[in-house]
């Protein structure tokens, strides 16, 4: 049975995804729900607070799957290594819910300003960005915990782009599946964990 909670995250999403966080009012959203205005408030108590729930309701299932997945591999050290971290953290973007949902709102909250979107992304992936950055710390002891945590940025960042543009600048070809595009993203990140630590400082 569809709530009227269910109802105003729906809403939400859609408005905020077509509009952006700034351009949709709590009474569009109602609106949109069929729902009373006051229902947003109970519900949510604020703007941000819908727009927090929004992003959680999505988010949550994956980084679920992430630390289950972690989880496994950390049991049977065996099957621990670079590439199988990085697949345990982006290969629940695959799945069909993920892969119908995600996109659109993850371009729209990562154009939202930082005061908007920092609270969000530091409730929802400080804990998960932790449980990966400690094990590929184990994998790669030469590396500081400073250069993984900007490695792990780096590989966040080109995650996004693979979840924002379905093919490349020029690209004249016909779009890879999901599945394709993140077996090239593991490929190429596994290659940039890898690499040595910069020298800092000097000139490029």
């Amino acid at each position: 049975m569809t709530t009227t909670q269910d109802c105003l995250l729906d809403a939400a999403e859609a408005l905020f995804v077509e509009k952006g966080y700034a351009a949709t009012s709590l009474r569009s959203i109602a609106v949109r729900a069929d729902a009373n205005l006051a229902a947003t408030h109970y519900h949510f108590g604020s703007k941000q607070g819908l727009f927090a729930a929004v992003f959680h309701r999505r988010v949550t299932p994956i980084n679920e799957a992430r630390l289950a997945a972690l989880d496994a591999l950390e049991v049977d050290s065996a099957k621990l290594d670079i590439r199988s971290v990085l697949e345990a953290f982006l290969q629940p973007l695959v799945k069909a819910d993920a892969a119908e949902h995600l996109p659109a709102l993850i371009s729209r909250i990562y154009s939202e300003p930082q005061s908007v979107i920092r609270p969000m992304l530091e409730k929802e992936f400080g804990v998960v960005a932790g449980r990966f950055v400690a094990a590929l710390s184990r994998l790669l002891p030469d590396l500081s915990i400073t250069e993984l945590r900007w490695r792990f940025h780096f590989l966040v960042g080109s995650m996004v782009q693979t979840l924002s543009l379905t093919m490349p600048l020029g690209s004249e070809l016909a779009e890879d599946r999901p599945q394709d595009k993140f077996e090239r993203l593991i490929s190429f990140a596994v290659a940039g964990f890898l690499a040595p630590e910069p020298l800092l400082g000097e000139s490029l």
